[in-house]
C-alpha cells in the first residue's frame, strides 16, 4: 500500500503515471489509499490526472469488488473531494473527480483531480504553472466548438448535435464565450497585454459571432419545420407565451401614448406568435433513435420486478430464489447506468434522454416525476453544474419538466 502511495505522490505533469489498477481493494485498503495519497496536495507545479480502473465487464467483473467504485468516491468525498463529470486537469477542477466507463476498452474508470502546492518540489519554477495556455479540456465539446471554424463547426453539428435541446446548450455555450472574448478585449485595450492563460484563451476564439447566427438559425429552422421532440415543443411554446404576454404590454402603452401605427404593427406580431403557437400544439413530436433499447427495456423490466419484491419483503418470508434475484440489483442498476450513459451526446442533458427511453413495460415513458423511480430509474453520476461561461441562461428559475429538458440548469 505504502509503495502505491509513494508512486502516487510523485507523480508530476512532467512525467505522469496514467493508470492505476484497484482490483482486488477492498473497502478499507481504498479508504487508507485516498487518506495517505490525497489527504494532502500534491507537491506537483500544475495539476495531473491520477487514473483508476475500478471495474469491467462481464470478462474481467470478477477481479473487483461490486462496490469499488462507491468506496473509492466515499473515500474522496470524506476529505472533500467532489464529483465533476466535465473535470481535467486544471486549477479550477482541482479535488475533484469524475467516473467514466470506456465500452470500447470494457473498463470502468475514475479519474481522480488531486489538490496541488506549485512551488513545493519539482524545483519550482514560479510562474511556470500558467504559461503553456488556458487550462479547459481542449478535447470537450464546448473547446472543440470555440476553436474550430464555422465550416468546421457546421459538420460537427450536422453530426454530434442534432436536437434542438443540444443546439441550444450549444448556442448558450458560444454567447458564454463570446462574452468573455470581448471582456478580454477590453482588458487588453486598458490594461495592456493580456497573461499568458489570458492571451491563450483570446487566441483560441474564432468566428464566435458568425457561429451563434448560425445556430441560431438552425435551431429557427427546426422549430418552422417541426423537427421537436415532446418537450422541446412544451418550451418553444411557453417561450412564445411569453413573448406574447410582453407584447401584449407593449400594446397597451403604444395605444395609451396614442402610437397607432405602432400598435397595429404590434399586433400583428402578436397574432403570428399565437398562429405558430397553435400550430406548435397539432405538431407530431420527433423521436430519436436509441442506442440499446432492447436491453434497457429488459434490464428496466428486471428492477421493476425486483422493486416489488421489495415490497413484499416484509409481508412473506423469501425463499433462496428471491433472496439471490434482489442480490441483483446493483449489478442490474450499474449495467442500466452505462447503457444510459452512453446515450448522452455533445451537450446533452439526463432528462433529454430519459424523454425518449422506453419504460420497463415497453413503449416510451410517460412524464418524468421529480423522484427517481425505485425500479429501473436512472442513477448516472453526473453531478455538479460545469458551465463557466459568462453568457448565463435565459431562463434561470424556469418550471419543472420542459425547462430541465433543455439543461437551463446546467449554466
Amino acid at each position: 500500500m505504502s509503495g502505491l502511495v509513494g508512486t502516487l505522490r510523485a507523480i508530476s505533469a512532467d512525467d505522469p503515471v496514467e493508470l492505476h489498477d484497484l482490483g482486488g481493494y477492498d473497502a478499507a485498503q481504498v479508504a487508507e489509499l485516498v487518506q495517505g495519497a490525497f489527504a494532502q496536495p500534491f507537491p506537483a507545479r500544475a495539476p495531473v490526472k491520477v487514473s483508476f480502473v475500478v471495474g469491467a465487464g462481464k470478462k474481467g467483473r470478477q477481479k473487483y469488488s461490486q462496490s469499488l467504485p462507491k468506496d473509492l468516491i466515499s473515500a474522496l468525498g470524506s476529505i472533500g473531494f467532489s464529483e465533476d463529470r466535465a473535470a481535467s486537469a486544471c486549477l479550477e477542477c482541482c479535488g475533484t473527480y469524475k467516473y467514466q466507463h470506456d465500452t470500447d476498452k470494457d473498463l470502468k474508470f475514475l479519474h481522480v483531480f488531486p489538490h496541488v502546492s506549485p512551488g513545493q518540489g519539482e524545483g519550482s519554477e514560479g510562474e511556470g504553472s500558467g504559461e503553456e495556455g488556458y487550462d479547459e479540456d481542449e478535447d470537450s465539446p464546448e473547446e472543440i466548438c470555440r476553436r474550430i471554424s464555422l465550416e468546421e463547426l457546421e459538420d460537427f453539428v450536422k453530426h454530434n448535435v442534432k436536437k434542438f435541446s443540444q443546439k441550444r446548450i450549444l448556442l448558450m455555450k458560444l454567447k458564454g464565450f463570446r462574452a468573455e472574448f470581448e471582456e478580454l478585449e477590453a482588458k487588453m485595450m486598458i490594461f495592456g497585454p493580456l497573461d499568458p492563460k489570458e492571451d491563450a484563451k483570446y487566441n483560441n476564439c474564432f468566428e464566435l459571432s458568425e457561429k451563434i447566427e448560425w445556430v441560431s438559425g438552425e435551431m429557427e429552422r427546426m422549430v418552422t419545420e417541426g423537427r421537436l421532440t415532446k418537450g422541446e415543443i412544451s418550451l418553444v411554446r411557453e417561450q412564445l407565451s411569453d413573448k406574447v404576454a410582453q407584447l401584449s404590454e407593449e400594446l397597451e402603452r403604444a395605444k395609451a401614448d396614442g402610437k397607432s401605427k405602432k400598435a397595429a404593427k404590434i399586433d400583428e406580431a402578436i397574432e403570428r406568435i399565437l398562429d405558430r403557437k397553435d400550430s406548435l400544439a397539432e405538431l407530431k413530436p420527433t423521436v430519436y433513435k436509441i442506442k440499446h433499447e432492447k436491453e434497457i427495456r429488459q434490464l428496466r423490466r428486471q428492477l421493476a420486478e425486483i422493486a416489488k419484491l421489495e415490497g413484499s419483503g416484509g409481508k412473506q418470508l423469501m425463499d433462496v430464489a428471491t433472496v439471490r434475484k434482489i442480490g441483483q440489483k446493483e449489478e442490474l442498476q450499474e449495467e442500466l447506468d452505462d447503457l444510459m450513459q452512453d446515450n448522452l451526446g455533445w451537450f446533452e442533458t439526463k432528462a433529454s434522454v430519459e424523454e425518449m427511453m422506453p419504460s420497463a413495460a415497453g413503449g416510451k415513458k410517460p412524464k418524468p416525476k421529480p423522484k427517481a423511480a425505485a425500479g429501473g430509474g436512472w442513477t448516472t453520476k453526473s453531478s455538479k453544474k460545469t458551465g463557466k461561461s459568462k453568457g448565463g441562461s435565459s431562463r434561470s428559475g424556469a418550471p419543472a419538466n420542459p425547462f430541465d429538458l433543455l439543461g437551463d440548469d446546467n449554466f
